[in-house]
């Protein structure tokens, strides 16, 4: 193998670790909000980055867009008036141009979130559960959550 076949296969390589950290990144702003923890959802800002968002179905309730760390706290407090919520990280596209990264979820290290609201439903929901199944429901939305005994750095 050449010394130029080792530069690209390093170079490719980085670039496939970096847009894993992306990743990971997408996930513990999921995290963040599904277990209203704040300090986790900071972390994946830079401190000068930019939040920009809308509410679809109450914009003149919630608007923003200024600086992410003074998001932060509103999002938690919006957060914690929710009995629960669930978000998902699907179809992650990352680019790579230098020391430049975009990605059409989040941004590695946030530096501007912009939100677009592609589509949004609101539905009924009934559930059934089965007898004494919320004796055995464990996830709480807070660092009580059993995942944070097994995930130590977040």
């Amino acid at each position: 193998m050449t010394e130029e076949m080792m530069m690209e296969m390093q170079q490719q390589l980085q670039q496939l670790l970096d847009k894993q950290e992306m990743t990971e990144v997408m996930y513990k702003f999921a995290r963040a909000l599904d277990r209203v923890d704040g300090k986790l959802m900071k972390s994946t800002y830079w401190e000068d980055a930019i939040e920009e968002h809308q509410d679809p179905i109450f914009p003149d309730l919630f608007f923003y867009n200024d600086n992410a760390h003074a998001f932060v706290e509103p999002a938690m407090e919006g957060f914690r008036a929710l009995k629960t919520t669930q978000h998902r990280i699907s179809n992650p596209l990352i680019e790579i141009d230098g020391d430049t990264a975009t990605a059409e979820c989040y941004v590695w290290k946030i530096k501007h979130r912009s939100t677009v609201f592609d589509w949004n439903q609101n539905q009924d929901a009934t559930a059934i559960w089965a007898e004494s199944y919320s004796d055995k429901y464990r996830g709480k939305r807070d660092k009580n959550d059993d995942s944070y005994n097994y995930l130590k750095h977040q």
